[in-house]
């Protein structure tokens, strides 16, 4: 009896035949597999980068209020230093000193100087 005529033969082709057909249903399944996880991952990372460009800008937005109220503030703050400063040049200036006499109580000579 010839080898590949016989039943045994037919049998192994069968059963190899079945394995490939088998083993590349499994790598089409596991492709197409890894393909809809490599999708599930790029949309939650594209999701994920626009939640946090969205974060980034609130973020952005709030310290641009918060330097505005800073700014603001410290106009004010200025002012007020100004204010002081002047107050503070005004008393410690040199002043002239006036001395007021009451009119009368000396002498020129012989005649008193002014009233009675």
């Amino acid at each position: 009896m010839d080898f590949l005529t016989s039943d045994v033969f037919v049998t192994i082709v069968s059963v190899v035949v079945s394995v490939v057909v088998s083993v590349a249903g499994l790598l089409l399944a596991l492709r197409a597999d890894i393909g809809k996880r490599i999708d599930r991952m790029e949309k939650r990372t594209k999701e994920g980068l626009q939640a946090l460009g969205m974060r980034i800008d609130r973020v952005e937005d709030r310290g641009r209020a918060d330097h505005q109220e800073l700014v603001a503030e410290i106009g004010e703050l200025k002012t007020a230093v100004r204010v002081v400063s002047a107050k503070l040049d005004e008393r410690s200036a040199p002043k002239r000193l006036v001395v007021q006499e009451p009119p009368g109580d000396y002498s020129v000579g012989d005649q008193p100087e002014g009233g009675p």
